[in-house]
């Protein structure tokens, strides 16, 4: 083969791995798109906005764990 076409195939190949990179891209932007129309606003919301519940005895238990590891340690 001459280097006339080999740089030929690979520029056909070059163009062809960054056009299925570009589709694949532009249905992955799509899909989301409507995956976010569909899913309700209350689904979405990331879960640190909420604050758990907890009560003095979780507390208590937890901050008597990290006591004993660091006794022990």
């Amino acid at each position: 083969m001459e280097i006339e076409q080999l740089l030929l195939q690979s520029l056909q190949l070059l163009g062809l791995g960054m056009g299925a990179v570009f589709l694949i891209l532009i249905l992955l932007i799509a899909i989301i798109s409507i995956v976010s129309k569909i899913v309700p606003e209350e689904m979405t919301t990331p879960a640190g906005i909420v604050r758990p519940v907890v009560d003095n005895a979780h507390i208590a238990a937890i901050s008597a764990a990290i006591h004993q590891h660091r006794k022990y340690r």
